[in-house]
This record gives structure tokens, C-alpha cells and sequence, in this order.
């Protein structure tokens, strides 16, 4: 379990029904012949009435397959995994407020939005079904509190997740805020790319563009 994680939705809602279903049906398979097996491969026939419930058996396989063989090819496409985010990702958040230190610009928007360019940090914590977004600007730290993937056919993923900010005590201006961040994912350069905003407490917007660290 990912600590701090949240579920998320996506738009494959068929393929997830059908893997749970292959879940439980490995489940029974487990179940029903763990059993035989191990008398077989350990030649002890006291193992051949070795049994496992139906409910546990299917519980481990989803933990080994949404924890840890979700992004691994052929399983990932059988069953119908998002793209894998996770990892650290490094970059730039361009914001319209004037609530910032000086020191910690950067420069400003290369599109000419006259936005203010500062450091960045991403970090996404992922599995098959859940995730977790923390992102890292110069003054304060957001966490994801609900997130969409959307894959669109094999187009351009979209991650869309709402955040939580506590604000920062040291900076009298940077109040308690929430806000919702649209990004796109380009798996050829590994780049998140996108729009972000803010709700009444803080009022402000921008883009964000961040790109996988290297490990």
C-alpha cells in the first residue's frame, strides 16, 4: 500500500471489471489446486491437502499484480494498465502571482504569457489503482487528493488531479488553498506538460512542465 495514495479513475471502466474478474479466477485456480501442486513439486504427499480460501487466494494475486507486476509488458496490456508516472520529475512551475521571494525566480514565461518561472519538484507515487501526487514548489508543498488518467485509444495520456495546500506559515500571503492540475504525458521526451489553478483562497494560475529525473 502506497502511503498517503488514493484510488483513481480512468477511462477503461470495462478492462478493470474484466481483470477483477481475472483475479478472482486465478484465485479459484490457486485455491483449488495449491494443494496438488505442492505435493507435486516437493514430492512430500502431506502438502496435497494443503488448502487455501478462495478469498485470500484472490487477494494475493491482486497485491502482486496491482503492486507489483502492473507496468510489466504482457501484463501491463492484459490488464489494461495506465502509464506508469511513477518517480521523481524535475522542472518549472510559471505562476501569474506576485506572492514570491525574489531569489526564487527563475526567469519568465518563454510564451510571452508574462508569467514568473520557478524551480519545481514532482514526485508520483503509483500503482495499478492508486496514486499519489506531491508537488513541490519554491515556497510550499501540494498533495493529490483525487486524480484521472485518461488514455484516449492510445492518444496522448492526461493525468487530471485535484490538490490540497497548506499553505506556508512564513509567508503571511500564502494561505490554505485547493486547486485542480491538467497534465499531459509525452513518453518519448518523459515530460508532464499542462495547466494548472487554484480556487478562491489563492485565485492564481499557470503551467507547470516537469520532466523525469534521471535515476
Amino acid at each position: 500500500m502506497i502511503r498517503g495514495a488514493h484510488g483513481f479513475s480512468t477511462d477503461q471502466p470495462r478492462r478493470r471489471r474484466i481483470t477483477f474478474f481475472g483475479f478472482g479466477a486465478v484465485g479459484v485456480l490457486i485455491a483449488k489446486n495449491l494443494g496438488p501442486i505442492l505435493a507435486e513439486v516437493t514430492g512430500f504427499e502431506l502438502f496435497r491437502d494443503v488448502t487455501l480460501s478462495f478469498v485470500l487466494a484472490a487477494t494475493v494475486v491482486y497485491l502482486l499484480v496491482s503492486k507489483v507486476l502492473w507496468n510489466i509488458y504482457p501484463i501491463s496490456l492484459l490488464i489494461g494498465s495506465p502509464p506508469d508516472l511513477s518517480g521523481e520529475w524535475e522542472g518549472h512551475l510559471y505562476t501569474d502571482t506576485d506572492e514570491y521571494d525574489s531569489e526564487d525566480v527563475v526567469g519568465t514565461d518563454e510564451l510571452g504569457y508574462g508569467l514568473v518561472k520557478m524551480n519545481a519538484k514532482m514526485d508520483i507515487d503509483q500503482s495499478w489503482d492508486r496514486i499519489r501526487v506531491t508537488f513541490e514548489g519554491p515556497n510550499s508543498t501540494s498533495d493529490s487528493t483525487g486524480a484521472t488518467i485518461l488514455t484516449d485509444d492510445g492518444g496522448t495520456p492526461t493525468v487530471t488531479y485535484n490538490f490540497d495546500n497548506p499553505g506556508n506559515d512564513l509567508h503571511d500571503e500564502l494561505e490554505s488553498h485547493a486547486g485542480t492540475t491538467t497534465l499531459k504525458y509525452d513518453s518519448d521526451s518523459e515530460t508532464l506538460k499542462g495547466t494548472y489553478y487554484t480556487g478562491p483562497n489563492r485565485e492564481n494560475y499557470g503551467r507547470i512542465e516537469v520532466e523525469r529525473a534521471a535515476s
